[in-house]
């Protein structure tokens, strides 16, 4: 819608400096539209870089997940591959009937731009009960 809003702008600039015969008309309406098209731009400009207009919402998530291990081991273990630069791939049962674990948060190379905007990452911790958050996070106009 914008970017339509720019367009119309950019032509009533456009006709206003070149075809309004008045020098007084043509100098208020020429600069008036060359301004607002100047402003929309910039608006859209600070909207697509730095999100202006909106409001930052973030959704966390948490389950628990099972050992990749028997479920009689006395072990828990969760199995771990980095990937690329701090990115991981983790490996474990997401529940505990299931027979065989499964691999998560492997980067979809069919949708880069899906697979570059998510990352997985991991922490040893002392605990009973490991458990994946999931944190979403969505940008949404105030």
């Amino acid at each position: 819608m914008l970017i339509w809003m720019i367009a119309v702008l950019v032509v009533l600039a456009f006709f206003s400096w070149f075809f309004v015969h008045g020098r007084l008309v043509q100098i208020i309406a020429g600069t008036t539209f060359s301004l607002l098209a100047i402003a929309a731009v910039i608006l859209l400009t600070l909207n697509m870089g730095q999100h202006f207009g909106m409001e930052k919402s973030v959704t966390t998530t948490s389950h628990e997940v099972y050992s990749v291990l028997l479920n009689q081991s006395a072990v828990k273990a969760v199995a771990v591959k980095q990937i690329g630069d701090g990115n991981y791939v983790l490996v474990y049962k997401d529940y505990e009937k299931d027979q065989q674990p499964k691999k998560h948060f492997v980067p979809d190379t069919s949708e880069v731009v899906k697979a570059v905007k998510s990352s997985a990452n991991y922490q040893k911790a002392d605990v009973k009960t490991a458990e994946v958050q999931t944190k979403t996070v969505k940008w949404t106009y105030k």
